[in-house]
């Protein structure tokens, strides 16, 4: 995943995810930096709902049946 600021471009990697408080806690690396990523369940929700298009349905199930290959970067 890919983080666009104004700024600054980094990478972000989510290695661990868990549920911490009643939020959706992700533990993985910004950059160089070890992060934190803390999303609410009504946040997570919207994600959901904006990610209902045909087009990105599409994408992921392409991905189910492609070649695993190693993500060491920012997708493309």
């Amino acid at each position: 995943m890919r983080v666009n600021t104004i700024s600054m471009k980094l990478s972000l990697r989510i290695e661990q995810a868990g549920v911490k408080d009643g939020n959706i806690v992700m533990n993985g690396f910004a950059g160089a930096m070890p992060c934190e990523t803390i999303i609410s369940p009504e946040e997570a929700l919207q994600v959901m709902r904006l990610g209902m298009k045909l087009s990105i349905f599409k994408l992921l199930f392409k991905g189910l049946f492609a070649k695993q290959k190693v993500v060491d970067g920012p997708a493309k």
